[in-house]
């Protein structure tokens, strides 16, 4: 199953006070490490752009606790950083090293004959044959402790999203793409497939409002995957999580 989900760059537009922000990003980040999100996807809205605040946020908490400190530096947008659980994604790991585990690392130096020597976490640098450029993220497999050797390697579990920003125009021109409003239609249990990317609307205006008030005119499939509802409005967070437990229960028995 690989999910995609799009959000506005306005997703936090009821919102004044810092913590509060910080902590329904963290929450909707929660929710697709929960649900094991491949991509999340913030597309520019003009009444109020925070893509900058969001995608930090969202980096942020998917980075190991042990990169952090090398890959974002001292930032007072993240002063309440804390108020936010960690999302403990199996890329998250501890300081106790096991032979054979995989591991994010971030190139710290390159040295003159090419070596990589990659940050893991350990305090000690890794050597990695890698054409990486200093400062970036890679995935190794620990293949020696004594010395400390690596390897370039793939994650075979959940390892994490990647955050990417487009406009909506782009994002609805992809494939397999879901609105998602209380006016669209149920889907039927068949139309759950593999691959699907659901956009979602901000706290004040869904995705048709956003779409009419950039003069964007598209067919668009529009699910409403909270049928029922019993409240007035559904919060974009609220929204985010009931779809993915839903999308997730029954591709789980589709065996997907």
């Amino acid at each position: 199953m690989e999910i995609k989900v799009a959000i506005p760059s306005s997703s936090l537009i009821n919102e004044t006070d810092e913590k509060i922000k910080i902590y329904k990003i963290g929450t909707m980040a929660r929710a697709f490490a929960i649900f094991k999100v491949k991509e999340v996807i913030i597309y520019r809205d003009p009444v109020l752009d925070e893509t900058k605040l969001i995608k930090k946020v969202l980096e942020y908490l998917e980075t190991p606790q042990y990169l952090r400190k090398t890959l974002f530096p001292v930032d007072k947008e993240l002063r309440f950083i804390g108020v936010v659980p960690p999302l403990a994604i199996p890329s998250h790991k501890s300081k106790n090293l096991k032979i054979g585990e995989v591991r994010e690392g971030v190139v710290r130096r390159v040295a003159p004959d090419g070596t990589r020597w990659v940050d893991i976490g350990l305090g000690a640098l890794a050597p990695l044959q890698s054409d990486e450029q200093k400062g970036a993220r890679v995935t190794v497999r620990v293949i020696s402790k004594t010395p400390l050797l690596v390897e370039k390697a793939e994650a075979e579990e959940y390892w994490g999203y990647r955050v990417r920003e487009v406009e909506l125009e782009d994002v609805l021109k992809e494939k397999d793409v879901i609105v998602t409003s209380r006016k669209g239609k149920i889907p039927r249990l068949e139309e759950i497939i593999k691959k699907l990317t659901f956009i979602f609307g901000n706290p004040k205006e869904d995705v048709f409002e956003i779409m009419k008030r950039m003069s964007i005119d598209m067919d668009v499939e529009v699910w409403n995957t909270i049928p029922g509802q019993g409240v007035r409005s559904v919060r974009l967070e609220e929204a985010i999580i009931s779809t993915l437990s839903i999308v997730n229960f029954i591709s789980y028995w589709g065996g997907f």
